[in-house]
């Protein structure tokens, strides 16, 4: 039998749009933020509003027990990816062959409607929990992480403290123990621009810079053998962009490249990023013409990892297990908020239901079943709770 109260809130959340702001036909997420506050209100629940940035709000749903109880962190983002390209109405919220399609539907409403629906059957019931609950519904997960930037920083100061969080993505209620992290920067290449027709009297950026780019092909090389993380593999090192030239005709005295490198559990995103930096600064001692810059990181997240004896592990291990028949610990090639909450002393482990080979896609959707059976996992792991 369909839990139809968690689908209403699915097809709810769906329905509002909260593409980031920095995205094409950004929307932000103060109506989703607005939708929470209002679901707390109906039910009686204290919650929290906490400015993440400028007109950006993090809430905090409360479902206190006391203060002598630690506190389970559920946390899920409220924003989305833009909806250009959609072969499906992004936010109509239908349901239909056991699934329910729209923007954010898989990533990561599915997860914020769980954990809500969670929060309102615990609350309904009345009874004695072992343990005290929080829903975090924060902001910029798709682009800054401000959101549980800001979230991270009051946990860091002592006006938040957590036992143990959960951070809801589409795991298709596997438990991922660790992920990888994230340095993104820019590598400039300066030459001497001149006619096309004397390129002997010009020093072409452009080809200069394919010394660059052969070093991140051999260091990506020596990645693969010399590094490998038993959950999440070996670090990646790639060029995802180049731009240089002004015509035709011009030999290019500009040359700039994106590299971004995945790093591992372990490895500090700032000392790899200055490895990089010296071994090009070298490189370009070593090769005639060749003059670069190494700019700072414009995006940088960590890599984490929860130990997979933790309790947090093995009791929502053991509960998915009930519910599903089996539950797998896993690592992931992409970035959450959960390395943030890790950073700052919280045993994180991400978890949801969908799979994330259907988050940001044309046409976004999310088995139903496994967002039900996401309540009842956390619904028994926060009844179940053992400290």
């Amino acid at each position: 039998m369909q839990d139809r109260r968690v689908i209403q809130l699915l097809q709810e959340l769906v329905r509002i749009p909260s593409i980031n702001p920095a995205l094409p036909g950004g929307t932000g997420e103060a109506d989703i933020g607005r939708y929470v506050q209002t679901f707390c209100e109906r039910l009686g629940l204290p919650f929290e509003v906490q400015e993440a940035v400028a007109g950006r709000d993090n809430v905090i749903v409360r479902l206190d027990q006391g203060d002598h109880l630690p506190t389970l962190l559920l946390e899920a983002h409220m924003d989305t990816v833009q909806t250009e390209g959609m072969t499906i109405p992004p936010y109509a919220g239908e349901c239909r062959d056991g699934r329910l399609y729209g923007r954010g539907a898989c990533d990561t409403k599915g997860s914020l409607a769980a954990m809500l629906a969670v929060v309102e059957k615990l609350h309904a019931s009345g009874e004695p929990l072992p343990v005290n609950v929080h829903v975090a519904a924060v902001v910029d997960e798709e682009v800054n992480y401000r959101g549980v930037a800001e979230l991270a920083r009051r946990i860091e100061q002592g006006e938040l403290a957590y036992a143990a969080a959960i951070v809801g993505e589409p795991t298709e209620l596997q438990i991922v123990t660790a992920h990888k992290g994230v340095i993104r920067f820019y590598v400039e290449v300066e030459g001497v621009a001149g006619h096309s027709s004397e390129p002997e009297h010009a020093i072409n950026a452009i080809e200069q810079m394919t010394a660059v780019i052969r070093y991140v092909n051999e260091e990506a090389a020596r990645l693969r053998i010399e590094l490998v993380h038993p959950m999440v593999g070996s670090p990646v090192c790639s060029v995802t962009q180049i731009h240089g030239g002004r015509s035709p005709n011009v030999i290019p005295d500009r040359c700039q490249i994106t590299i971004d490198r995945r790093t591992v559990p372990g490895e500090e995103p700032m000392a790899v990023w200055t490895s990089i930096r010296d071994d090009l600064l070298e490189l370009s001692a070593r090769t005639p013409g060749l003059r670069l810059v190494v700019r700072e990181p414009f995006i940088l997240d960590y890599a984490m990892e929860t130990a997979s004896d933790h309790p947090l592990v093995d009791q929502l291990a053991a509960r998915a297990t009930l519910h599903t028949g089996g539950a797998q610990l896993l690592g992931a090639p992409y970035c959450s908020d959960a390395s943030k909450l890790v950073r700052v002393g919280v045993p994180t482990v991400v978890f949801g239901p969908g799979s994330i080979a259907q988050a940001h896609t044309s046409d976004e959707w999310v088995e139903l079943r496994q967002v039900e059976q996401a309540v009842d996992i956390m619904t028994d792991l926060i009844r179940s709770w053992q400290s």
